[in-house]
């Protein structure tokens, strides 16, 4: 242990500590903070501030398009064969305002010698522990503290910060090759916030711990995510990988309409590099697509970034009908073209030309495309979802959760303030039609931002303190064609944008099946959840109504209760509620009654 010795020897030196990481990792454990060189326009705190350490000084660089930290870190050790460098650093990030903000990057600079810059990495203001990677760089947070403001109303943190809705605090490390920097001097690193828009998010270096070293709070956790790098979590059988299938670009390439914020490679390269989603799709609406040419050609952009293994890219476009409501079109594979809801000058008009869904789907057939269509924040009432058109061999599942908000029924938590709701036409509303549908989230980001999308220019109405969702599936590999299937099996779970690594199962089934089952048996349900901060109730969802709930104060939970089979078709699925208002959403699983033999 990097913290404590064994039983009755106390705590291990900061000599004995740098030992043991040199002979674990052949890595040399640096202070990452020593002094500062220069803060321009970032705000120095000198009295207590907001801390998971004994810190009474800081520097906060905010997202306001000025601030930037430039500071030396402890000196590198000479001649002790290490082959990477380990910085620690006290630090802290935070939303800045109950109001959506732009969520933006900070990039991390190397400067050896002053002058002579590298760029190491990028990372985003996060609720959750993290680790980000690129190349040989990686950077993990270690989050030891959390604060999020109850309800509506802001906290104040510390004489700086004093409107906030959430927080978070703890320790990062920092792992370069050794090679970047020079043995027997300090190394100067600049932090440099990033975004297209004025923001009050943060970053906040600790500075002064009245000579208290960094490597006498536990870093064991920083370091050794760091050098194990990021890790896609397990459930039994499959790895769980997340990702975000619904963000536009600025992009417009002849047609004359753009929807969104950035070009199609910034878009890529932040839900890659600072959001670090496994997979994406840029859903640009049809009307934002100039003709089969330009869909061609952003289909050989999707092929150039889709990395098996590493970062998957999903093809896919918007269908948007204010008639028959948005659904977007996910191909297993590239090849095949698109199709406008309503060619000409109408586009997205209510006409009596649109196109209705029955028509897209027998496009899809007509073309012999491997294909999803998946509805959209269904009960806006700006374009409502008609469900009265269904589909099971494309319509597979529905995204319960965006930026719109929660469209799981009508009244249900944090619905959105974009439009007003239509009762009947939620997720759980089209279940209980009958439809089998699996649950799915992504942004529909529109700031440039994918996987970390909560505020546009053109909509800020629209969005809310929880941002982003994320669709996660269950999955063998990260791949193209495994993502696909797993989302076509509804082998797959929502969340409001946060990692929550969730399982559910009836009889053994796996989330997204249909079973059967012989009446007068009962089913056994089961439910393992493991949140990203303290989960406070479970719900298991049968036909619309809750019949098992759990109240919790954990991170890891389970739930496990018999019901009787029915003598009717019926569903289930569970509902995560945490304690810092995000939530979650399996894919029900249906049981039918045994067909006679």
């Amino acid at each position: 242990m990097l913290s404590m010795k064994e039983a009755g020897q106390g705590r291990p030196t900061d000599e004995e500590i740098r030992a043991e990481v040199l002979r674990r990792y052949n890595a040399d454990l640096v202070e990452g903070f020593s002094r500062i060189s220069e803060w321009c326009r970032a705000h120095r705190s000198r009295e207590w501030v907001a801390s998971f350490t004994d810190a009474r000084s800081a520097y906060y660089a905010h997202q306001n398009g000025g601030d930037h930290l430039q500071f030396w870190t402890g000196e590198i050790p000479e001649g002790t064969g290490a082959d990477r460098v380990i910085f620690v650093f006290s630090v802290g990030t935070g939303m800045g305002s109950m109001l959506p903000q732009p969520s933006g990057r900070f990039d991390v600079r190397l400067n050896v010698p002053p002058g002579l810059q590298t760029d190491l990495i990028s990372f985003c203001v996060t609720k959750e522990s993290r680790i980000w990677q690129r190349g040989e760089v990686t950077l993990a947070y270690d989050v030891r503290r959390s604060d999020w403001a109850p309800g509506q109303s802001p906290m104040k943190l510390d004489t700086h910060l004093t409107e906030e809705s959430a927080a978070t605090f703890g320790i990062m490390a920092l792992q370069v090759p050794k090679s970047l920097v020079q043995e027997g001097a300090p190394t100067r690193i600049d932090v440099v916030p990033l975004n297209r828009q004025s923001s009050r998010r943060w970053f906040k270096l600790d500075v002064d711990m009245f000579a208290r070293p960094i490597f006498k709070c536990n870093i064991e956790p920083a370091v050794e995510a760091c050098v194990a790098g990021p890790l896609a979590p397990e459930i039994e059988d499959w790895n769980v990988y997340f990702g975000d299938l619904h963000a536009h670009t600025g992009e417009e390439h002849g047609s004359g309409r753009s929807c969104g914020t950035g070009s199609l490679e910034e878009n890529y390269e932040y839900g890659r590099d600072v959001a670090g989603i496994d997979f994406i799709a840029i859903a640009e609406h049809d009307w934002q697509l100039a003709d089969q040419d330009d869909w061609n050609e952003r289909m050989e952009q999707m092929d150039a970034w889709n990395e098996d293994g590493r970062y998957v890219v999903i093809p896919g476009y918007e269908w948007t009908s204010a008639k028959y409501g948005h659904r977007n079109v996910y191909y297993r594979d590239t090849g095949w073209p698109y199709f406008d809801n309503n060619p000409g000058p109408g586009h997205n008009e209510i006409s009596l030309e649109s196109r209705s869904p029955a028509e897209l789907w027998a496009a899809l057939r007509d073309c012999g495309a491997r294909a999803l269509t998946i509805a959209h924040h269904p009960s806006v009432g700006f374009f409502p979802v008609d469900w009265s058109y269904m589909d099971e061999e494309f319509d597979r599942l529905v995204e319960v959760y965006s930026t719109w908000g929660n469209s799981e029924y009508l009244g249900a938590p944090v619905p959105g303030t974009a439009s007003d709701r239509l009762p009947g036409l939620g997720a759980l509303d089209a279940l209980k039609r009958g439809h089998r549908l699996g649950l799915m989230a992504s942004s529909d980001g529109h700031d440039g931002n994918p996987g970390n999308a909560q505020w546009s220019h053109r909509q800020p109405h629209i969005h809310h303190r929880l941002g982003s969702g994320f669709i996660a599936v269950l999955a063998d590999e990260l791949t193209r064609s495994q993502i696909w299937d797993a989302m076509y099996a509804r082998r797959c779970y929502a969340t409001t944008g946060t990692r929550i690594v969730l399982d559910f199962r009836v009889n053994g089934a796996v989330m997204g099946s249909e079973i059967e089952a012989s009446a007068g048996e009962s089913n056994l349900i089961r439910a393992g959840v493991v949140g990203t901060a303290p989960v406070t109730r479970l719900e298991i969802v049968r036909d619309g109504e809750i019949i098992a709930s759990k109240e919790c104060r954990d991170i890891s939970v389970e739930i496990e209760l018999e019901d009787a089979v029915r003598e009717e078709s019926c569903f289930y699925y569970l509902r995560v509620l945490q304690s810092d208002g995000e939530m979650a959403w399996s894919s029900p699983i249906w049981v039918d009654p045994c067909r006679a033999k």
